[in-house]
């Protein structure tokens, strides 16, 4: 087969067409389907050697520099130029996206005046010729969901530049192509403006929550309450959950000994000062009548297990299989998995929390029964501890502990779980703590409606893309040259 510099103009236009089947949808009479190869190239990094990071000024962009859809320089690494690195140099105006990694699909607008260095997992989504810069990154955006799908790795993911060049792509008259991306400009300018009011807000209300949260738990919230509510101390507390441990297993040797199953071992009951934190550990001051404990001290934390696929099923029979914090979703519960035999069982009013991969997602369970992953932990709370006051704590500290998190998949302890230094009020001002926080929260947060309205945006900003691409935003004009001429120069 001759090559394609070889062949004619007619032989050229057969082969850069898509015929009329193959077409992903209608376009205007005027444009033309073409694959992106045609009009635009993929290019590859260089893979650059850690050792010879940080010995020279030209800053080296990696996957981790892609962020918001631009290119951030502020952490990026600075290596000395070389004459092999001169194919791949990134210019103002680039297009790149991470070819690989947890952030594989990523695109990144470089808005920079400065010579940079392409690394080897980036891509660069060069135009050949017949394309204006913002027609085709605009395009990219549109397409993103799509190249990610065509993925290939497992869990650290990988696109090809080849596979990305074999996109179809609608090309518009050159004067169109501006027509489109200046409506496109107006309308996003529009709705950037609402998304930053809506980020606003939002931060706004995190940050009068936290403020309210963390003088729930120095005392503060409830200061008034205590001058007219005399309640016993904590350490009284503290002797009750000792009491209950012993009452639980007691009863639970009964139901073994019924069931002819083998008793638990007898619980480990700490004496009451060993149970309170001491005073150098105290993180800050609170109530007299509360007291510092670790948070293994009043609940119990049971951890979960990985369970086979194969002994999982999609169709409800058995009990719910919680594998991660995808299954949990603005305080709901979404089961994907149910197993019939199940390994380790979490009962209704435990609190749930993600302490793998996701770290933080907290959820209190109202289904009776919830069959844990290794993802998951369960703290079970007794009658002397109130569940919602406890979850509300955990949320109140939720960036201590996802910043515990280590490993390649960041995951938190049993250990960590256990030893949180706890400010224990003793029961009823747990209850009023809960009734003020349920009062003034539900008033103050507004951040489901918000999130709502974001999704709304997401999926405006989705459907104008679509409309572009199209020809649909009506900015067609009869008097422009047809995308075929303008094929013919690229050619």
């Amino acid at each position: 087969m001759a090559k394609n510099k070889d062949l004619t103009l007619e032989e050229k236009l057969r082969e850069a067409l898509i015929p009329k089947e193959e077409q992903p949808y209608e376009i205007p009479e005027s444009w033309e389907w073409v694959k992106v190869k045609t009009v635009l190239k993929v290019k590859n990094g260089i893979a650059i050697d850690s050792s010879e990071y940080g010995k020279g000024e030209i800053p080296l962009v990696r996957i981790s520099n892609i962020q918001n859809n631009k290119i951030d320089l502020l952490e990026t690494v600075t290596i000395k130029f070389q004459d092999k690195y001169k194919d791949y140099l990134i210019k103002n105006g680039d297009l790149l996206i991470a070819m690989s990694g947890a952030t594989t699909g990523k695109l990144g607008i470089f808005n920079e005046d400065k010579i940079c260095i392409q690394n080897q997992r980036i891509g660069n989504i060069k135009i050949k010729k017949g394309i204006i810069e913002d027609y085709r990154n605009y395009y990219f955006f549109k397409i993103k969901d799509d190249i990610l799908k065509t993925a290939y790795g497992g869990a650290q993911p990988n696109i090809s530049g080849n596979n990305i060049e074999n996109f179809l792509f609608p090309l518009p008259p050159l004067e169109e192509q501006k027509r489109i991306v200046e409506k496109l400009e107006f309308m996003f300018e529009k709705i950037n403006k609402a998304k930053e009011l809506i980020q606003e807000v939002k931060e706004n209300i995190e940050n009068r929550k936290e403020s309210i949260l963390n003088k729930s738990f120095r005392g503060e919230l409830t200061a008034e309450w205590r001058k007219n509510n005399q309640t016993e101390d904590a350490i009284e507390l503290l002797k009750s959950i000792n009491e209950e441990k012993i009452k639980n297993w007691e009863q639970t040797c009964i139901e073994a000994e019924k069931s002819g199953k083998k008793k638990p071992s007898k619980p480990k009951i700490e004496e009451i000062e060993n149970m309170i934190v001491s005073k150098e550990e105290e993180p800050y001051e609170i109530p007299k009548n509360w007291k510092w404990v670790k948070l293994g001290q009043i609940i119990e934390l049971i951890s979960g297990q990985d369970v086979s696929n194969t002994l999982c099923n999609s169709e409800g029979r058995g009990i719910p299989y919680i594998l991660g914090a995808s299954n949990l979703n603005n305080e709901i519960f979404v089961a994907e998995r149910w197993i019939e035999k199940p390994r380790v069982i979490s009962k209704k009013d435990n609190i749930l929390l993600s302490v793998k991969g996701t770290i933080g997602k907290i959820y209190l369970q109202k289904e009776e029964e919830i069959n844990l992953s290794r993802q998951i932990m369960a703290l079970k709370t007794g009658k002397n501890i109130f569940n919602k006051w406890l979850k509300y704590f955990l949320n109140n500290i939720i960036n201590e502990i996802k910043e515990k998190g280590n490993g390649l998949i960041p995951g938190i302890s049993r250990e960590i779980i256990l030893n949180i230094r706890t400010p224990l009020p003793p029961l009823k001002e747990q209850e009023e703590i809960v009734r003020i926080l349920d009062e003034i929260l539900e008033k103050e947060s507004k951040i489901k409606e918000l999130i709502e309205l974001e999704e709304a945006i997401e999926l405006l900003e989705k459907s104008i893309l679509d409309k572009a691409f199209r020809g649909e935003l009506g900015t067609q004009n009869k008097e422009d040259e047809p995308a075929i001429e303008l094929l013919k120069k690229i050619l």
